[in-house]
Formats: structure tokens, sequence, C-alpha cells
């Protein structure tokens, strides 16, 4: 309906504590008084959201599995239902510890159903020879962590081109049938390892650098939180709880929880730069490509966990919000610089380098979303295959 498109976009825009009725009343031509006729409150709302967006992942797997044709040809037909521009975005799963008993788990449970009906897919393909070899429930992580990006994205990416949405299509199914690589022999192997990227211990004397290591260990705890449970599902008391701390000492360092948050995106951003200037080391333009993707993967695997691009960008200041936007276009731009570099050099195919470079956060900021105990080489291995290979046997 017309109220849940509209309340997916704000939910997507402010996250749902950010949320407003009023805003979503006005974008409808009704007061706000008139939306407690169809739900009681915001919670409500978000719920119906949440579940809408599950129902309609489902309907996609569902008519994607009755295509006649190989699991391949049922992976591009469930690709292009999902990425319809005539259809509205659905709201982004990134905050479903907001909520709270039965209505939590159904949607834990609708959402888990729908990562194995993909899975199911990938695996048919697998079997008729159609679909590489790969551990589907990598595969199917990263899509869908990518398809919940292209909505996020075009706030988070200051400039994005009006017609990025439509491009999205095109650019994401070829890129995950056929990958970016021209030469399918080729391998990537990382010379840069994340452990440099972790904060030295501070000396036992040096109280300016002993401070500055709590601050930074306060802001990688609280990312990790707001990475698992959404920013909207996690208080200043939980993150209090995670470090083992009082909730005074999270006012010593820090003015209120949108503080917190704006600090957790500067940590990340300036950790995202570092990996890209890492990257900028590297021999050859692929290599430079895959090693700062290849870093964003280790950084979630590994614990040092920066802050992914969640749900309520415009719920940020707007000082803060123009900068993180600005950082994330100045990113983006130089891993489409990467992509064609490496296209001019003979080593990627011809593709649009400027949509993959903006989605290909999709991978890994998904990520902490469903990690799962297994070995972090395999995780990146996979991820890494998978965008340079695609799924194409």
């Amino acid at each position: 309906s017309r109220l849940l498109e509209e309340a997916a976009r704000e939910f997507n825009a402010r996250g749902i504590a950010g949320a407003s009725f009023a805003r979503i009343a006005r974008r409808m031509g009704l007061t706000r008084a008139a939306l407690y006729y169809y739900v009681r409150d915001r919670d409500e709302l978000a719920e119906q959201c949440y579940r809408h967006t599950c129902e309609v992942m489902a309907a996609d797997l569902a008519a994607a599995s009755r295509t006649q044709g190989s699991g391949l040809e049922c992976i591009v037909d469930f690709l292009r239902r999902a990425l319809d521009t005539d259809r509205a975005p659905s709201a982004v799963l990134s905050e479903l510890d907001y909520f709270h008993g039965r209505a939590r788990q159904d949607m834990i449970a609708a959402h888990a159903a729908n990562v194995m009906a993909l899975r199911t897919l990938l695996r048919a393909g697998m079997s008729d020879g159609s679909i590489r070899l790969c551990d589907d429930l990598i595969a199917a992580q990263v899509l869908i962590g990518t398809l919940a990006w292209v909505p996020l994205s075009m706030d988070w990416v200051e400039g994005t081109d009006p017609a990025y949405r439509r491009r999205t299509v095109d650019a994401l199914t070829d890129l995950f049938v056929n990958g970016e690589v021209a030469d399918r022999s080729w391998r990537f192997e990382p010379r840069v390892g994340i452990s440099q990227f972790f904060a030295a211990p501070a000396g036992a004397f040096d109280r300016q650098a002993a401070q500055a290591a709590k601050i930074e260990a306060l802001l990688m705890q609280a990312s990790q939180l707001f990475n698992r449970r959404g920013i909207d599902g996690v208080s200043l008391d939980d993150v209090a709880d995670q470090v083992g701390a009082t909730k005074g000492v999270l006012y010593h360092y820090f003015r209120n929880k949108t503080d917190l948050v704006v600090r957790c995106y500067r940590r990340a951003f300036t950790l995202y730069e570092r990996f890209t200037d890492a990257a900028d080391a590297e021999p050859s333009a692929i290599d430079r490509a895959f090693t700062g993707t290849y870093l964003n993967i280790e950084a979630h695997v590994s614990g040092l966990s920066p802050l992914i691009q969640l749900v309520g960008v415009d719920a940020l200041p707007a000082a803060a919000r123009r900068e993180m936007t600005k950082r994330a276009r100045q990113l983006q731009q130089r891993f489409e610089a990467y992509g064609r570099q490496a296209h001019r050099d003979g080593q990627f195919r011809d593709i649009d380098f400027g949509t993959v470079a903006q989605l290909g956060a999709g991978a890994f900021e998904w990520l902490p979303k469903w990690l799962v105990p297994m070995p972090a080489g395999h995780i990146a291995r996979e991820i890494l295959s998978l965008f340079a290979y695609g799924l194409k046997a």
C-alpha cells in the first residue's frame, strides 16, 4: 500500500526511532491523526513494513523458483524482480532488535526462510552445472546485503546519478553472473593484513595516548553493537554494559547517543580511507580494487568493526550528514577509478564501474548482520570470488 511505501522511505532515511508520523502523513496528503485509522502507533507501522519486506522477497523467490530454466536463470529472475525500478523500495531489515517478543521472532524466522530459499536456488544451480561451486550461505547473504544497500546508498553517497537506480538492474545482474575479471584464471593474493589497522597499545606513562586508546575501544565496541542490532536497537545502557562501564563513563567522553553515533561514523570513514590508501600502494589496478574490498571484509570478520552505513542517515545532524555523504562519494570515486584503470589494463571486463563501485559496499556492509563462526579467510575468499568471477560456472 501507499502507506507502507512512504513509511519504508521514512524508516530507511531516519531509522525507526527518528521516523515521523507527521512527515509520512504530509507526503500522503493526510493529517497525522488520519494515520491512526490504519495503525496504532509508529512501532506497529514499522512492524508492518518489516513484515512486508519479508513477504515481498518471499514472493520474488517463489516466482523465481518456478522459472523454467537453470539455477542461474532462476537467480537472474530473482535479481531482476528484486531490482524492479517500478517497485518502491522496501524497508531495510537493519533494526530487527528494535522489536521484541513474538513480532521479532516471526520476522527473524521469515528472513531466515528467505535466506534458505535463496540458498536452495544457488544449490540447484550448482547441481545442474550452471553455477560454479561456492559457499551458498555466503553467496546468498552477499546478494541480500547488496540488494538491501541499493536504496540506502542513494542517500549515503553524495551526488548519486539520478539514473543510478535504473542502472542497478543491469549492473548488478551482470556483476553477479559474470564477475569483474577478464581472465578467470587470475587469483588474488592479499599482501596487506588487517592487523596493522588496529590501534597500538598505549605506553604505561602516556596519559594522552591511554585516553585515545580508551576512546577507540569504546567506539569499536559501540560500533559492534550498532552493526549487529541497528542504532535504534541499542541504548546507551546497552553500550555501557558491553564495555563494562557505567553510563556516567560514556557521558564523560560523549555528549549523548547522537554524539557517540557520529563519532563511530567518523572512525569508520577514517578506517575506510586508510584501507583505500593501503590499496593505492598495490602495483596494479586490479590488485588495488581487490585489496580495498579485502580489507573492508577483514575489518568486520576480525572485530575491528567500522560502523556500517545503516538506515537513518537523515537523522544525523546536518553537518555530520554532509561530511559522511561527501566522504562516501570520495571513496566510491576512488574505487571507480581502480575499475576503469583495470579495464584499460585489460584486467577487468567492460562493466558499469560507477554503479558497481557504489554497490560493492553492500557485500561487507551486510556482514555483521549474518556473520557466523567460520574461518575469516574463507569468508573473504568467497566474497572476493563472487566479485571476481560471478556465479556462472
